[in-house]
């Protein structure tokens, strides 16, 4: 019985060791791989923190670049077929249009200095570019944003349906419309953060859908109050339908 034991723990002994063995080999190439990849396409031998990808398979890479204009920290993900992706081309280009979108906004005296801009490029989107990141990396400007360029801009007040927010997001639109394919509005009194659960927000798209207007088709105000609905944050259901006059919307039952 004792021998039983023995044997049965040694067994056990080389298959914890021969999985340690292997899993120690797989991460080693798994960064060997990333450091090739990194000094490719980057020019840079920074070290890379890897982790476990248990949704892809294999590991996931985190590097920090110092050479700009690419510093920063990024993640680099291997995909089933082998492939390598990251987001740093993605995040740079997210970066240009916040800065240039605000200043123009700004410039124009539309926004003021402490509202935001943020924006948004979909992961991989520069692999269909085909874009070229030496010697300078391609703008998101020279690709075509109005395919995949998302912008969000913050308004640091409640939304109380005057004429003159409205005004506000006609002219948002009207300056940016040629270099983006939708447009997201936040109204919040309260800057940094929708904690109060009072913000509310609209979305407009290069492209209508059944729930968001196209902004090419929204010229006035009138337009804006036939569109007449927003979204918004509720304490007790998250996410419920608003009038612009702050009433509600509440679908009927049939009985």
């Amino acid at each position: 019985m004792i021998r039983k034991r023995i044997i049965a723990g040694v067994a056990v002994g080389l298959v914890a060791g021969g999985l340690f063995v292997y899993t120690t080999h797989e991460k080693s190439e798994a960064r060997e791989t990333y450091n090739a990849y990194v000094k490719q396409t980057y020019n840079e031998q920074p070290d890379i923190e890897l982790s476990r990808d248990w949704h892809m398979g294999g590991y996931t890479g985190e590097v920090t670049l110092t050479k700009e204009p690419f510093a920063g920290t990024y993640f680099l993900v291997t995909y089933s077929d082998g492939s390598i992706h990251d987001n740093v081309l993605e995040t740079y280009w997210e970066r240009e249009a916040e800065r240039t979108i605000h200043e123009r906004l700004v410039s124009q005296g539309i926004l003021n200095e402490k509202e935001t801009v943020r924006a948004e490029v979909p992961l991989g989107v520069s692999d269909d570019a085909q874009a070229n990141i030496f010697p300078t990396p391609t703008s998101i400007y020279e690709t075509n944003p109005k395919t995949y360029l998302d912008v969000s801009i913050m308004f640091h007040e409640d939304w109380n349906n005057r004429d003159e927010q409205k005004r506000r997001i006609l002219d948002v639109i009207r300056e940016v419309e040629s270099d983006v394919y939708s447009i997201h509005f936040s109204f919040d009194g309260k800057p940094g953060g929708n904690d109060d659960y009072t913000e509310r927000y609209m979305m407009f798209t290069r492209k209508a859908s059944d729930i968001d207007p196209s902004f090419l088709d929204v010229r006035t105000i009138e337009d804006l109050n036939a569109y007449d609905r927003m979204y918004g944050f509720d304490e007790t259901t998250f996410t419920t339908e608003y009038r612009f006059d702050g009433t509600p919307i509440v679908e009927e039952t049939t009985q």
